[in-house]
């Protein structure tokens, strides 16, 4: 491998915020072990010219691809297949990271003793920059530093793709590859690596700066609702990964419960947002049912309260939910304000 770390940057009309992500990688005191991968996912805006400026002023340390649009995931393959560095992370367009920081994570990989490491993260506010959240990787305090095996990280927290750092080798020589064509593939990039993983390393370097708040995010609870079906897609592919995977160890077992269970909460919330009309109910109740029958471990790793009631209740709690639901929707729309 030529570099210690390739960052996939996805770049689908992002040019309002390419400019502050790429110059943050500039930024970096350690850029001779660093390389970009700059991938204009079929963009019709100004992306990929913004890319190429980049890569011409700093031909070290930028590469810039142009495809035909295929989606997040399909990028993220692209990028994995093009890495010359031993380790791979992603950084979205319109997002950034903190070049300090990310200087202090490259001296972390030069030890190579993990297969993942896993970073503190910020959520920044979008146009304010207001810091959100920091989000810490480990609970834990004391596995920072430290070379964890999954014994531990099992009872730790969920690795999100912002905190994610892999070794290259895992992704390409276990074939791993993510869903194309797809929003929600994120949560595919943080569990189907793992089974392959048998080491992680915390690190308390904030690298990732995520920016949230933006109009038309997938997150977006608005989002969601409209593109259930990719979410669901998803959610069959880590099933299915989950079926691979029932005769794993005690510590991936658990962790991959826990993984996917934090993801299967998303379709509660897609249930209660759509509200008591359009069969939300009955396709929230089968759900359950059906995740109780066939993910036991999944289903019992599920953490929100507000499931739990529904469930305890028979059911027939599902319409407080939804009144709860739309009350803190109602009262984070007027915070916003």
């Amino acid at each position: 491998m030529d570099k210690l770390l390739t960052v996939v940057v996805p770049a689908y009309n992002v040019e309002r915020y390419l400019d502050q992500c790429l110059g943050s990688f500039v930024e970096c005191p350690a850029r001779e072990e660093l390389e970009v991968l700059v991938i204009d996912d079929g963009a019709t805006d100004g992306s990929l010219e913004i890319a190429q400026r980049y890569r011409f002023q700093h031909p070290d340390l930028f590469r810039v691809f142009h495809k035909e649009n295929g989606g997040h995931g399909s990028v993220i393959n692209f990028g994995v297949d093009e890495a010359r560095g031993a380790y791979v992370k992603v950084v979205d367009g319109d997002d950034w990271v903190d070049g300090a920081a990310l200087a202090g994570l490259i001296e972390v990989l030069a030890l190579g003793d993990a297969d993942v490491v896993a970073s503190d993260y910020h959520c920044v506010e979008d146009g304010s920059y207001r810091l959100l959240d920091h989000r810490h990787a480990a609970a834990d305090p004391s596995h920072y530093g430290r070379v964890c095996g999954f014994d531990v990280v099992a009872d730790e927290e969920i690795m999100k793709i912002h905190s994610l750092t892999y070794r290259t080798s895992i992704l390409r020589d276990n074939g791993v590859r993510f869903a194309e064509g797809c929003f929600y593939e994120d949560a595919q990039f943080a569990i189907f690596p793992l089974p392959f993983c048998q080491t992680v390393r915390y690190d308390d370097n904030v690298v990732y700066q995520y920016r949230l708040g933006r109009a038309g995010q997938s997150v977006d609870i608005t989002s969601l609702v409209a593109r259930r079906a990719e979410h669901e897609r998803i959610l069959e592919s880590l099933f299915a990964l989950s079926d691979e995977q029932a005769g794993a160890d005690a510590g991936h077992r658990a962790y991959l419960d826990r993984a996917i269970a934090y993801f299967v909460q998303n379709q509660y919330q897609i249930y209660l947002a759509r509200g008591l009309g359009g069969g939300s109910f009955a396709e929230m109740r089968a759900f359950d049912r059906r995740l109780r029958a066939e993910q036991r471990g999944v289903y019992d790793a599920v953490g929100k309260r507000s499931i739990w009631l529904i469930r305890k209740t028979g059911y027939a709690a599902f319409p407080l939910g939804v009144a709860a639901y739309r009350a803190r929707e109602a009262l984070r729309g007027l915070r916003r304000r």
